[in-house]
């Protein structure tokens, strides 16, 4: 039997499909990216309750638009779908690393990368 929140992901990704489509001026390509970004954060975040990974698929599916809309609107890329695809996964990654390292976690090994890069002291 499949998991209720399986359900849920898939009404919520026809329903804001069909209506992203429906509305004049909006990208369908990014909005079709976004939802791949955020659908595959999803389902290899495990560790999630099924309420978390609800907020977390909308939270990236609006990023992933948003950021596809920055980086076209630049002229940094031609097309926008592997742009919101990319922007939806690396977006709440990155916020929920953060989250966690403010939380009282460990630092992340990405930005101790940077840190690392530009001088910063190390985490500890």
């Amino acid at each position: 039997m499949a998991e209720p929140s399986a359900g849920v992901l898939a009404a919520t990704a026809v329903v804001g499909m069909t209506t992203a489509s429906l509305i004049p001026g909006v990208d369908v390509n990014a909005v079709v990216g976004g939802f791949a970004g955020a659908m595959f954060f999803v389902v290899f975040a495990r560790d999630l309750t099924p309420l978390s990974r609800l907020g977390y698929f909308i939270a990236s599916w609006v990023a992933g638009y948003y950021v596809a809309s920055e980086i076209i609107g630049r002229e940094w890329a031609k097309t926008s779908g592997l742009v919101a695809f990319f922007g939806a996964l690396f977006c709440v990654a990155v916020c929920i690393s953060l989250l966690e390292w403010v939380s009282g976690g460990k630092m992340p090994g990405w930005l101790q990368w940077f840190a690392d890069r530009i001088g910063g002291r190390p985490n500890g």
